[in-house]
């Protein structure tokens, strides 16, 4: 990965296995949980406990907090995508 979140990637994919072994049918915006809490403060899904990452603060336009993890300061911020199945209907 280019910005060095491999272990983040790891803990996403840690609990998406665990989904997938219950057989849960569960999304969740990852990008909103790695923006943490609107204090900064991280989020647990599935008792893990996830980091906050400037990037995803940013992407979300909170408040960059200084105990955000950030391990490129020149890291593209990607950015947001409309992906639901209804965005192009109507169109």
């Amino acid at each position: 990965m280019e910005n060095h979140y491999e272990d983040v990637a790891d803990l996403i994919d840690k609990v998406m296995a665990g989904w997938k072994r219950k057989a849960t049918k569960t999304r969740r915006n990852w990008w909103e949980i790695l923006a943490g809490n609107a204090d900064g403060s991280p989020k647990m899904v599935e008792g893990v406990k996830f980091p906050v990452l400037r990037a995803a603060r940013i992407r979300q336009n909170r408040e960059v907090t200084d105990d955000c993890l950030c391990r490129n300061k020149r890291e593209k911020i990607p950015p947001v995508v409309e992906q639901a199945r209804w965005a192009s209907k109507g169109k």
